[in-house]
C-alpha cells in the first residue's frame, strides 16, 4: 500500500521509536532498580495466569461495576489494537497483503476490529465526559490533602492528553478502512468502516487513496510517537499493572515486613525516609497506578476528613519521579524526605492499615506499606512520633502491655474459673492466648472468660500462659517500632519452646496477625487459630450444641485485620448463624468491603483530633440504616469502637455490641 519513499521515511520513524522506547523505559526500570528489595522477577513466569488474568481487567471488577465494564472495553480494544497495529504495519509494506483474506478467521479479525473500534470510541467519550463535564468527585483529591502542585491540574491534562490519543489512534484507523473499502466495496465484517465509506461516494479515486495513507500515517504514527511516551503517562499501567501482579510474592498480609537485623552494622537506614528506601516493588507501583482513587473510596481517614488519601502517596511518587527523572536514573540520592513531598506527618500517623487500599486496588499496589514504612523512619531513626506513643511504647517496654498494667495483674481476669496453666501442666494440644486486651480490658475479660467455659465444656485440651504472657508488640509493629517488636516477639518465641507451642487459639485478629505472620517473618511458624474459627469448628463437630433460641436481628461487624489481612470471614457469621432464632443482618459496607473500626494500625492508642468526624462515628451511619438489635464482634478493639460509637451517638440497641463467643455462650443449655 505504501510507495517506496514512504516506506524509507516508516522505517526511519520506526527506528527512531525503538531508540526513544529503549531510553525512556531503560531509565523507568532503572528507577525501579533504586529501591532496597529487590524484585524477584522470576515470580513473572510463575503468575503468568495471574498477570493474563490482570491484563484483561479482572481485578477491576471489584467495585465501580459500571466503569469498570465501559473500562474493560476500551482496555480490551487497546489490546486488540496491539495486533491490528502489527498487521496494518504489514498491511503497509507488503503489497496486496491482506490477513487471512476469504477465510472464516480473517472474517471475523475484521469483525472484531470493526467492533471494537466503536467500542473504544464510545469509551473514549465516556470517560472525557466522566472527567471532564461530569467530573466525577471520585475522581478528585480533598484539599487538605498533600498533592504534588503539578498533578492537580497535570492528571487531567494527562488524561485528556492520552484519551484524545486513543480516541485519534482508533479514529483514523477506523477512517482508513472507510477509504479502503470505499475504493472496492462493502464489506459485512466491517459494518462501521462501511458505513462511514458511504460517506467518501462523491470523492475520486485518488482523493481516497490520499485519504487512506494520510489516515494510515496517522494512525501508526500516532502509535510510534506514544510508546516512548508511555512510561511518562498514568497509562503505562496497561502493562506495569499486570506485571505488578505477577512479580507480588506475598504470602502473607502487606502488614507483614521483612526482618531488620539490628545487629547488622552495615544498616544505615529504618525504615523508609527518600523514594529510593521504598522496596523495588513499591517503586514500581507509582508506574502501576491508575489513578483511578479506588483506593481512597472507602479509606477510613480519608473519607472522614483526615489529611490522608492512599490515592495521593501513588500520584505524589509518580509526579515526583517524573520531575526528577535525569537524577533518579543516573543513580543519584534523591535528598527529600518524603514526608515533604508524598504525604505529610499527619496523613502517615492517621492511617489505620486496615488494607482497604490494598485490598480494592485492581494494579496490586500498596500504598499502605509506604506508610507504614514511613513510620519506622520517624520512630526510629528520627524520634518523631505523637506524644500518645511514647506512653504505648513505655508501657510496653516496661509493663508487657499497652495499658500499663502489672504484668502481675495478668491472671486477675480468671477469679474463679478452672483454667489451667502452662506452668502447671507443662504441655497442651492448644495454647489459649488471652492477648492484653483479653486480660486488662472489661469487655475482653468477659469474652476470655466466655472462652473458658466454652472449651471446658467442649473438653478442649488447652492451658494460658498466664503471667507468662506479654504483648505480641502487634501495635509496636505497627507504629513503628520494629525493633520493640522484635524484643517482644522474641521473649514470647522462647516461651513458646520452652513448652513445645505449636497450636495457638486467640480472640484477638492483632494478636492472630502477629503470632501468625509477623513472627513467621522471624522464622517461626505456628497454627495460629481464631477463636471464632475454632468455635465454628466445636459446632461443626457436635463439642458444643448452642439450644437457647433468640429473636435478636444481629449485626456482624468485620475486623479489618481477621477479615482482610486474614481473609477470614465466614467463621464469625457461621458461630452466630448457629444460634437458632437468630436474623443476622449485613452493614451496607462488610465484608472484605467492610468499614474499619478506627483502631488498627496503633491508633487504638492515639487520640483521633484530625478530620470532620472519628472513624468509629462513621461506622456508625452503617449501625443506622440497619437497625439491628445488636452488633456482633469478633476483636477486642473493635469491640471498644463500635461500643463507644453507639454510646456517641446514642443509638437505640439493647445490650451495644458483644463477640461471637459471648453469643454462643448465651445460646448453650449448661
Amino acid at each position: 500500500m505504501l510507495t517506496g519513499w514512504e516506506k524509507a521515511v516508516f522505517i526511519l520513524v520506526l527506528l527512531g521509536s525503538l531508540g526513544a522506547t529503549r531510553t525512556t523505559f531503560g531509565r523507568m526500570f532503572a528507577i525501579i532498580g533504586r529501591g532496597v528489595i529487590p524484585i524477584d522477577w522470576s515470580l513473572m513466569f510463575k503468575n503468568i495466569p495471574t498477570g493474563i488474568m490482570a491484563f484483561l481487567g479482572k481485578p477491576l471488577f471489584k467495585t465501580r461495576p459500571v466503569v469498570t465494564i465501559i473500562h474493560t472495553g476500551v482496555a480490551w480494544g487497546f489490546i486488540l489494537y496491539m495486533l491490528v497495529n502489527f498487521f496494518d504495519i504489514l498491511y503497509g509494506l507488503i503489497p496486496e497483503f491482506h490477513l487471512l483474506q476469504g477465510s472464516l478467521a480473517g472474517n471475523l479479525y475484521r469483525l472484531f476490529v470493526d467492533i471494537f473500534s466503536v467500542v473504544v470510541l464510545v469509551g473514549v467519550i465516556y470517560f472525557l465526559f466522566r472527567r471532564f463535564i461530569s467530573k466525577d468527585p471520585a475522581l478528585t483529591i480533598n484539599e487538605t490533602v498533600l498533592v504534588n502542585a503539578k498533578a492537580r491540574k497535570g492528571v487531567f491534562r494527562d488524561s485528556a492528553l492520552v484519551a484524545f490519543f486513543i480516541f485519534f489512534h482508533v479514529g483514523f484507523r477506523l477512517l482508513g478502512a472507510s477509504f479502503e473499502l470505499a475504493q472496492s466495496h462493502s464489506d459485512l465484517y466491517q459494518p462501521a468502516a462501511s458505513a462511514l465509506a458511504i460517506l467518501w461516494s462523491n470523492l475520486t479515486q485518488q482523493q481516497l487513496i490520499l485519504g487512506e495513507h494520510s489516515s494510515w500515517w496517522l494512525a501508526i504514527g500516532l502509535i510510534l510517537a506514544f510508546i516512548p511516551y508511555f512510561p511518562t503517562t498514568k497509562h503505562a499501567h496497561l502493562f506495569m499493572g499486570p506485571l505488578n501482579h505477577m512479580i507480588n510474592g506475598r504470602d502473607t498480609t502487606a502488614a507483614t515486613f521483612e526482618t531488620i537485623d539490628f545487629e547488622d552494622e552495615s544498616l544505615e537506614q529504618y525504615g523508609a525516609a527518600l523514594l529510593e528506601h521504598l522496596p523495588q516493588k513499591n517503586i514500581l507501583d507509582a508506574y502501576a497506578c491508575i489513578m483511578c482513587n479506588r483506593c481512597q473510596d472507602a479509606c477510613p481517614a480519608y473519607i472522614t476528613g483526615k489529611p490522608l488519601s492512599p490515592a495521593a502517596v501513588e500520584v505524589n511518587k509518580r509526579y515526583y519521579i517524573r520531575e526528577h527523572i535525569s537524577e533518579l536514573a543516573s543513580g543519584a540520592e534523591s535528598g527529600d524526605r518524603m514526608s515533604d513531598w508524598m504525604l505529610t506527618e499527619d496523613a502517615i500517623w492517621a492511617c489505620t492499615s486496615c488494607g482497604y487500599c490494598v485490598e480494592v486496588c485492581p494494579v496490586a499496589n500498596e500504598p499502605m506499606v509506604d506508610i507504614l514504612r514511613a513510620r519506622q523512619d520517624l520512630v526510629m531513626m528520627e524520634s518523631r512520633f505523637p506524644k500518645e506513643a511514647v506512653t504505648t511504647f513505655k508501657n510496653l517496654e516496661v509493663n508487657g502491655n499497652p495499658w500499663g498494667q502489672s504484668p502481675q495483674d495478668r491472671e486477675k481476669w480468671i477469679g474463679d474459673l478452672d483454667v489451667p496453666r502452662m506452668r502447671d501442666k507443662g504441655q497442651a494440644e492448644y495454647l489459649y492466648w488471652v492477648g492484653c486486651a483479653g486480660a486488662y480490658d472489661a469487655r475482653g475479660q468477659e469474652v476470655s472468660q466466655a472462652m473458658i467455659k466454652l472449651m471446658n465444656q467442649a473438653g478442649v485440651d488447652y492451658a494460658v500462659l498466664g503471667t507468662e504472657e506479654t504483648c505480641t508488640g502487634d501495635s509496636a509493629r505497627r507504629l513503628g517500632n520494629e525493633y520493640l517488636f522484635q524484643m517482644m516477639a522474641q521473649q514470647n518465641i522462647d516461651t513458646f519452646e520452652n513448652y513445645k507451642v505449636s497450636k495457638i487459639i486467640t480472640q484477638c485478629p492483632h494478636c492472630l496477625n502477629a503470632l501468625k505472620n509477623d513472627y513467621k517473618s522471624l522464622g517461626k511458624e505456628y497454627e495460629v487459630i481464631h477463636h471464632a474459627e475454632f468455635l465454628e469448628d466445636l459446632v461443626k463437630t457436635g463439642k458444643l450444641s448452642p439450644s437457647k433460641a433468640s429473636n435478636s436481628k444481629i449485626a456482624y461487624h468485620d475486623s479489618c485485620y481477621l477479615g482482610r489481612h486474614n481473609d477470614i470471614y465466614d467463621a464469625p457469621r457461621n458461630v452466630i448463624s448457629a444460634i437458632p432464632g437468630i436474623r443476622l443482618e449485613e452493614f451496607p459496607r462488610s465484608g472484605n468491603e467492610g468499614m474499619c473500626c478506627g483502631a488498627g494500625g496503633g491508633r487504638m492508642w492515639l487520640e483521633e483530633t484530625l478530620g470532620e468526624k472519628t472513624i468509629n462515628i462513621e461506622r456508625m451511619e452503617d449501625v443506622k440504616a440497619v437497625k439491628p438489635d445488636e452488633v456482633a464482634t469478633a476483636c477486642p478493639f473493635c469491640a471498644t469502637m463500635v461500643n463507644d460509637g453507639i454510646k456517641a451517638e446514642e443509638l437505640d440497641i439493647s445490650t451495644a455490641s458483644k463477640d461471637v463467643a459471648q453469643y454462643l455462650l448465651d445460646s448453650i443449655v449448661d
